[in-house]
């Protein structure tokens, strides 16, 4: 893999999930920033860098590969984000958005969230490698249809 393009992903990615994770816990946006950071942040990496011509998905493996990182990445930083966040608003203003979690990050040793994230982190992985791969086949879906269409009508 190409170390431009590594850098490339591994830089959007942790854009990405910081800013989710300062989005997170904020009431309500909290789940849905969850839900981004699950699913939605391969396709949408991979979408913008495609757009910028930075990348391009040449074999289902690279769009597995490539979400996976995306995905691993991003879940550190909004891992990373969100805790310090969370703990901020707890020692600050005695705000929390989910009790169980505020006080996992204030009480817990570092090493079992460490522990967490990464088996968040790899759970994250598998889930953006999947919508990646999904990614790709609909952006060749696209494309074939794209080129059947102008094909039919040049002939």
């Amino acid at each position: 893999m190409n170390k431009v393009i590594l850098k490339n992903l591994a830089l959007s990615g942790l854009i990405i999930g910081s800013i989710f994770g300062v989005l997170g816990a904020i009431p309500y946006v909290g789940g849905f920033a969850l839900f981004s950071i699950l699913f939605l942040v391969a396709p949408v990496v991979m979408l913008l860098l495609i757009m910028a011509g930075k990348l391009d998905l040449t074999t289902p493996k690279d769009s597995i590969i490539n979400g996976a990182l995306i995905g691993f990445f991003s879940n550190i930083t909004f891992s990373f984000a969100y805790s310090i966040v969370v703990a901020l608003l707890h020692l600050t203003i005695k705000f929390t958005t989910n009790y169980v979690l505020t006080a996992m990050i204030i009480n817990s040793p570092i090493w079992l969230l460490i522990l967490i994230v990464l088996f968040i982190g790899v759970l994250t992985a598998t889930t953006n490698a999947f919508t990646g791969f999904l990614t790709y086949y609909i952006i060749n879906l696209i494309r074939d249809i794209y080129e059947k269409k102008h094909v039919d009508e040049e002939g």
